[in-house]
């Protein structure tokens, strides 16, 4: 009898043996051995404003009261709002050519650029007016997306007809500004490499919007400059023209579609 309940203690002693260790293992995995700590951050969105910035560095606002042209100093456009234009240039002009043109015919187009010979032997000039940035010569624009979700924007740009107040309409002109030839900075990216920007091709004088630049869904916050060299910018005309002045606008729009 003593024999058999020996048998039976050992037997348990075997089996608690084997048992034990592993009930140690699981206890491990329990919640007294695991935590957890909880991570945050926030992202104010951005103040509106209105100030241009730098063109060669959009990180930079610039205070209007140190601008060449304190009492305008968004050239032609009136910023408001957290999607906006803060500096568009005043104005291009692309010289003076004789008529009838004849030393730069090519078929029945005239094309007028920076550094063109005119028939008369002259050599043409295309400058931009920017009022607040005298020392910049280039056509610029800028944009401010300050709404905080990157959704994204558009800019296009169009042209209305060149027109004499006595001759009327240039028909058949065309304005190339080159736009793949831009130089555009972002202020989150100072390389301007989450910008795309477009060669609008020969934008015709009635109206017709083409995108030069935009954002893609993701990109665009901050502020985006994009900067023209008038001396890659083309007025096409036709060989025949009307002697006379023509004065027209190029009407530059930014829409929240974002870029493709």
């Amino acid at each position: 009898m003593k024999k058999t309940v020996s048998s039976i203690l050992l037997a348990s002693a075997l089996l608690l043996g084997t048992i034990a260790p592993v009930a140690a293992s699981a206890n491990t995995t329990g919640d007294g051995f695991s935590g957890t700590t909880s991570s945050t951050v926030h992202f104010a969105k951005p103040d509106s404003t209105t100030n241009p910035v730098d063109p060669t560095d959009p990180t930079k606002p610039v205070d209007p009261g140190n601008t060449t042209d304190p009492e305008d100093p968004n050239g032609g456009t009136n910023p408001s709002g957290d999607l906006t234009f803060l500096f568009v240039s005043d104005s291009i002009n692309f010289g003076s050519a004789t008529t009838p043109i004849k030393s730069q015919t090519s078929g029945t187009t005239q094309s007028i650029s920076d550094g063109s010979k005119n028939a008369d032997g002259t050599t043409n000039a295309v400058t931009v007016t920017n009022n607040a940035f005298k020392t910049n010569a280039n056509l610029l624009t800028e944009v401010s997306d300050t709404r905080g979700t990157n959704a994204g924007w558009t800019v296009t740009v169009n042209s209305s007809a060149l027109t004499d107040s006595k001759v009327g309409d240039l028909k058949g002109a065309t304005i190339d500004l080159n736009g793949s030839k831009a130089v555009v900075k972002n202020s989150a990216d100072a390389e301007g490499t989450t910008i795309d920007k477009t060669d609008t091709g020969a934008l015709a004088t009635d109206g017709t919007a083409n995108t030069i630049y935009s954002a893609k869904t993701g990109f665009g916050a901050g502020a985006t400059t994009m900067q023209l060299d008038p001396a890659n910018v083309t007025l096409n005309v036709p060989t025949n023209v009307a002697t006379g002045t023509y004065t027209g606008q190029l009407n530059w729009t930014l829409s929240d579609t974002p870029g493709k």
